[in-house]
């Protein structure tokens, strides 16, 4: 008896690595991402709040990000049980939306690392290329490249990788903005989503892992200037304030 055919649908999912039919859609995937990151830094953000950290992805994702279509996929998303909208109007993951969240941050951290460790990519370029591949990556993927990176617990960019192990704060960390002066510190992480500001770092070796020291605050500027590995340099406070450090002793990090 002849076996029967697949279905167009299932062809498609299983060329893109897809590891299940109801796996979560890239637009989809792409605002759990953005919701996870802000739970991360203990945001919950309202409809404008989400808007603008979705306007950051690249413009290859294809997102629409007009306040109107951000609502309605918000509202296609709670129905699919993952996210709630409170009374205050902000939005929440749900247990099943932190799953997915956790899911996609890894594959993208993984993937960062992916451009960064094996094919010798730039920092700037990591994010954007991270989302080319995040979305077709497989569980047996994951495994095979956390195995190839050596199981790293945080992306290039300094942000933990969900599954990699338990993760507890970084002891003594502080952003830029708020280091004290004349001690060094060890750049913990940094934001990953302006490419350009990523080439700045990157040139000034103001990336993690690198040791920095205050040199000198000019509130009354709103600059600061830093010495890196390689250079000094005169950095802005709303910069400043996105940068973590920890103390130079703590021999954390991963």
């Amino acid at each position: 008896m002849p076996r029967p055919r697949k279905s167009n649908a299932a062809t498609t999912a299983q060329a893109q690595g897809h590891d299940a039919p109801d796996r979560l859609s890239p637009v989809t995937e792409n605002y759990l991402l953005s919701l996870y990151k802000m739970w991360e830094d203990s945001d919950i953000p309202t409809l404008t709040q989400l808007t603008e950290a979705l306007r950051q992805l690249p413009p290859t994702e294809g997102l629409g990000t007009s306040v109107p279509s951000v609502a309605g996929m918000l509202r296609r998303m709670q129905k699919q049980g993952l996210v709630d909208i409170g009374n205050d109007k902000r939005i929440r993951m749900t247990a099943r939306g932190k799953r997915e969240g956790e899911n996609i941050a890894r594959r993208h951290r993984l993937a960062e690392w992916l451009v960064v460790s094996l094919l010798g990519m730039e920092l700037h370029e990591a994010h954007i290329e991270a989302h080319q591949l995040e979305h077709g990556m497989s569980e047996a993927m994951e495994a095979k490249l956390m195995e190839r990176l050596g199981n790293p617990t945080h992306s290039p960019f300094g942000w933990p990788i969900p599954g990699s192990g338990p993760t507890t704060p970084t002891r003594g960390a502080v952003t830029l903005d708020n280091a004290t002066g004349g001690t060094p510190y060890i750049v913990d992480r940094v934001p990953e989503e302006d490419a350009e500001l990523l080439q700045f770092l990157g040139a000034a070796q103001l990336v993690p892992q690198r040791r920095i020291t205050l040199l000198e605050a000019m509130p009354y500027l709103g600059v600061m200037q830093v010495e890196t590995e390689v250079d000094r340099i005169s950095i802005g406070y709303n910069v400043a304030r996105q940068i973590v450090l920890r103390p130079a002793d703590t021999g954390e990090g991963g």
